[in-house]
């Protein structure tokens, strides 16, 4: 298990490479040599290619030959995105760009959007192209057919992934020895589990998706999730989670996309159950231009606490939100994004506390660092305004939630990945017993399968 020391160079080393990355991130402001980077492509090495060229993209853009192979390089190392909105500049400029509306025909299959894919490939077969391009997109076509839809572009993805960390407050519970509680008349004395402690954990995870195309464009989508976390000292807080679920994905017109979805989540403390899920969630997507995105968000929570001792915490929860995101950096993918909503929180089960009203906010900010390395960003607040007076304290509750991440990630290996990462809560409330202090230290490593 993870010693203390071991969670603080895990901390160290987390601030060592972001300052690291920070330091390095500078980039050459000479120009890049395009003949290198055309060969780099053609011998293969696309992502070297890419790294040679995206620094320079504030500078160059609008150089079609530049624009070109930058393209190309994103397209091959993976970045399908990035590729069409480059190609776009391209074809903005120069509309009978062959190559260009090849690219992006490509990078469209590559996407799925068979439709715009289907545009381009004929933009391109009407200028009369070499009989090895009519060939190329002729294989392209009918792996588009619906038979070969079905057959090879259904998809399984996974992952595998083992944590070590730090948790200094593994029961999220207040750090005073005593609460003073009016209708007592005298101080509460909480019991061990109830009191702040500090413990190492492992956290061993995996997760299976599959994602299917439908006809008319949508995807039909399933997976499943799989969590298993043991403490050093507070066994008593050893955890396994399971979450199963399922769902559409609807294409509504060119940039709007409606996700809808189910699912079941099992949670059990110390070997036993103690909390079971039911969710529906919907979401509504329009994207600009493969740069930015907002949506539109709704999810119901059935949630119930299958313990005697904590089944008046069962509620039925429904949250309304607005989200979006932003790449305002295409060469070091940064990208910004944000959520806000609301929600109503119904207490089923007589809560001391009654219903809640609830209001959120969450930002995140993710960069390319270095290469193969990426960091992040997020802050969010929460706000619960309760609507019966707490019969012990003779107040009515409020918690303000504070949470705040910083995490660094990088790539070692095609498909494996070693993240660290700090979190922070911090819970105030004005019932001292539910206030509350976290810190999580994390170093983990993480194998990818797409």
């Amino acid at each position: 298990m993870l010693s203390r020391s071991r969670a603080r160079c895990a901390l160290a080393a987390l601030v060592f490479a972001t300052l690291l990355a920070v330091a390095g991130g500078a980039h050459s402001q000479a120009g890049p040599d395009l003949g290198s980077a055309d060969a780099l492509i053609r011998a293969g090495k696309a992502e070297e290619a890419w790294q040679l060229l995206a620094p320079h993209e504030s500078q160059r853009a609008g150089d079609a030959e530049y624009d070109y192979l930058l393209a190309v390089a994103a397209l091959e190392s993976g970045r399908e995105n990035l590729a069409t909105f480059i190609l776009e500049r391209i074809i903005a400029v120069n509309a009978d760009h062959t190559a260009a509306r090849l690219e992006m025909g490509r990078a469209y299959f590559a996407l799925r959007d068979f439709e715009r894919a289907q545009r381009q490939f004929d933009a391109v077969l009407k200028t009369n192209p070499p009989a090895h391009i009519r060939s190329l997109i002729r294989s392209y076509q009918d792996r588009m057919g619906p038979a070969a839809t079905a057959r090879t572009l259904s998809r399984w993805g996974g992952y595998l992934e083992f944590t070590l960390g730090h948790d200094t407050n593994v029961n999220a519970a207040t750090s005073q020895g005593s609460v003073f509680v009016p209708v007592l008349g005298s101080d509460f004395v909480p019991g061990p589990l109830f009191v702040r402690r500090g413990d190492d954990f492992a956290l061993f995870g995996g997760g299976l998706e599959l994602a299917r195309p439908l006809t008319g464009g949508d995807e039909f989508f399933a997976g499943v999730d799989v969590k298993y976390r043991v403490h050093a000292e507070v066994h008593a807080l050893d955890s396994q989670a399971a979450d199963v679920h399922l769902g559409l994905q609807r294409r509504l017109t060119q940039g709007d996309s409606l996700r809808l979805a189910v699912g079941h989540n099992e949670f059990r403390l110390d070997e036993a159950g103690y909390r079971r899920m039911q969710y529906a969630a919907a979401e509504w997507n329009r994207a600009y231009q493969q740069r930015a995105r907002v949506a539109l968000f709704a999810q119901g929570n059935r949630i119930r606490y299958l313990q005697e001792a904590f089944e008046a915490s069962s509620s039925d929860l429904l949250a309304l939100g607005v989200g979006g995101a932003y790449l305002f950096h295409t060469a070091s993918r940064s990208i910004v994004s944000g959520r806000v909503y609301a929600g109503s929180d119904t207490a089923t089960r007589d809560r001391a506390d009654g219903d809640r009203r609830l209001r959120g906010l969450a930002m995140a900010l993710q960069r390319t660092l270095l290469v193969g390395v990426e960091g992040y960003l997020s802050f969010g607040v929460v706000t619960s305004e309760f609507r019966r007076q707490n019969p012990a304290f003779g107040v009515t509750r409020e918690d303000r939630q504070l949470d705040g991440g910083l995490g660094v990630s990088f790539k070692l290996a095609e498909g494996w990945f070693m993240n660290s990462q700090v979190s922070r809560t911090h819970v105030r409330s004005n019932i001292p017993l539910n206030e509350y202090r976290r810190t999580e230290v994390t170093l983990g490593l993480r194998r990818v399968w797409q």
